[in-house]
């Protein structure tokens, strides 16, 4: 499976939020917190264990909501990303 590091900003404002390490192809629906590669911030996220303690996902400069915590299969923890809200680049 090919992956690839994309750098996700905030499409209201620009801002850079995350690089993420995405794998296989189609739509970013979702940032899985293990494969995010930064900023510390987030990457600290990883010792979270349940997700009522993740934050939901903002831009840090314009609050813009761009994504909802979320559980995906086997408790992997996960951002819902909310389409429209982000942009993504390749790295």
């Amino acid at each position: 499976m090919a992956s690839k590091h994309l750098d996700i900003s905030c499409a209201q404002c620009g801002n850079f939020l995350v690089r993420y390490k995405k794998e296989g192809s189609g739509q970013l629906i979702r940032l899985y917190l293990d494969k995010i590669l930064g900023p510390k911030s987030l990457v600290d996220l990883k010792s979270v264990s349940k997700k009522s303690s993740l934050p939901v996902l903002v831009c840090p400069e314009c609050n813009h909501l761009v994504g909802h915590p979320m559980e995906h299969e086997g408790n992997r923890l996960a951002y819902r990303m909310i389409k429209g809200s982000f942009k993504k680049t390749k790295k």
